[in-house]
């Protein structure tokens, strides 16, 4: 299972990498409407200039080119570690390292444009540009029946999971059903498929761009660009449907964690060959149209390291990126600065729930009985079961032969902690090491069941002695 996580792992990062280089450190800079976060212009396609600009892309094409390896091979050294949790750990890390590592080229390329443009006398603007009334608010290419209409049809598996958990309908005998764990993972997708559906929303209302006096050329140029980004977001919701309709399958008949994954793989796939087409009819549409553009609105100076756009004067939240694909916030918008402030938010939650996820794994748990009570121990009191409200007690050879499934709560290859559904009776609660192997089932006078054991099979055996007195 680690090593199936490790590649989906190291496909993503490699995806990634290799998009960076091309769209981010393209060699042939001329027909590009942005080189390295500046606005093209005419002027540095003058001779002597143009070379400077030719020296200075080609030195952050290499630079990337080089982290880019680094990246690769630290990545195909990651594929050797072992235990899901670790590797999720070390993972996540090298993500936020491949992110900024890939930015460092760019954000130097940035600053050296920047000061050929000073060199040049071309005074920076304060990011306000002519506006074509004629086209104001009037230039849309997402036909909202085209997103509604995948989001009806993903919400079936939805409905149908939610019947299934319920145990309004079965397929079959499965040990899954009322666990809710279908109607979870696929709800959630499905929400998935909601968000992206704003996001269409957001980009077809963006402000339209003014590239020449001709409103035609203005009208064509806007309508062509968010086709393009309205057909990537319906392609991101079609994919959203596809995971959910084979992994309900999947839940429904046959519950298998591999298949989950595997079903996530595809999902990536065609989540990446939407950018990839995205990315290309993108590139078309501005090599069209760079011949054409005779305004350049410079809003040069309100991005940060070419990055981050900032400008107080811009009342609009969402803006085109520069670096990437889509649409990035305006940080001097109230709005932008409550995203800037998530962002960094989730950035340290992420870190506190994978540092708090390695105690967990590097906890080793306790069971002992003490005060007529039986303690599962790991960094605190799990449970503390009173030996008098013990009803039944059995101890079992190997929890590998019963069928545990987490509902909520802690599912490692050496912890499984929390309510789980053990053999399709839902609500237990389990406090094991799954390869220890021995158990001991406990059932309470409250109905509550229990299958807990010790970090050894001397420990859970020695309690179970202790129970049974």
């Amino acid at each position: 299972m680690s090593a199936v996580f490790g590649w989906i792992m190291f496909l993503c990062v490699a995806s990634v990498l290799l998009f960076n280089l091309f769209y981010m450190y393209p060699r042939k800079w001329k027909d590009r409407k942005i080189v390295l976060g500046v606005k093209n212009r005419k002027e540095f396609k003058e001779p002597g200039v143009a070379l400077q600009i030719e020296k200075i892309v080609g030195k952050a094409h290499k630079q990337a080119l080089i982290i880019t390896g680094v990246c690769f091979v630290i990545a195909a050294s990651l594929l050797l570690l072992r235990g899901l949790i670790m590797q999720t750990f070390f993972w996540m890390i090298f993500i936020y390292i491949v992110i900024f590592a890939s930015m460092i080229p760019y954000m130097i390329g940035h600053s050296a444009v920047m000061n050929i443009k000073k060199f040049l006398g071309i005074a920076g603007g304060d990011g306000t540009g002519p506006v074509d009334l004629k086209l104001s608010g009037r230039i849309h290419a997402l036909n909202p029946i085209n997103a509604i209409i995948p989001n009806i049809v993903g919400l079936i598996p939805v409905i149908v999971s939610l019947l299934f958990d319920l145990k309004l309908i079965s397929f079959g005998e499965s040990r899954i059903a009322g666990s809710f764990i279908s109607t979870i993972i696929i709800a959630t997708f499905w929400i998935m498929g909601l968000f992206i559906t704003l996001f269409a929303f957001v980009f077809d209302n963006m402000k339209n761009e003014v590239i020449a006096s001709d409103s035609d050329v203005n009208a064509n140029y806007n309508r062509a660009k968010k086709k393009n980004s309205a057909d990537m977001c319906i392609r991101f919701i079609w994919a959203n449907v596809i995971y959910t309709v084979i992994t309900s399958v999947g839940l429904f008949f046959r519950y298998s964690e591999l298949l989950m994954i595997m079903g996530l793989f595809v999902y990536m796939i065609l989540m990446f060959a939407a950018v990839f087409v995205f990315i290309h009819f993108n590139k078309k549409i501005e090599a069209r149209y760079i011949k054409e553009t005779e305004i350049v609105t410079d809003d040069d100076e309100c991005w940060i390291a070419g990055m981050f756009y900032y400008n107080p004067k811009d009342r609009r939240m969402n803006v085109e990126k520069r670096a990437g694909v889509g649409s990035t916030v305006n940080f001097a918008h109230p709005g932008g600065k409550a995203v800037g402030i998530v962002g960094i938010g989730s950035i340290v939650f992420t870190f506190l729930v994978l540092v708090w996820v390695g105690l967990l794994e590097s906890t080793p748990i306790s069971l002992r009985v003490e005060d007529s009570k039986v303690i599962c121990h790991q960094l605190r009191d799990d449970y503390a079961i009173r030996l008098n409200d013990i009803v039944s007690a059995e101890y079992g050879d190997n929890i590998m032969d019963h069928t545990v499934i987490r509902i909520a709560g802690t599912g490692m290859e050496t912890l499984l902690k929390g309510r789980f559904s053990v053999d399709g009776v839902n609500g237990c609660r389990c406090f094991l090491n799954p390869q220890t192997k021995e158990f001991i089932k406990i059932v309470t006078k409250d109905g509550l069941i229990y299958y807990v054991g010790g970090e050894t099979a001397e420990e859970t055996r020695s309690v179970m002695n202790a129970i049974e007195k």
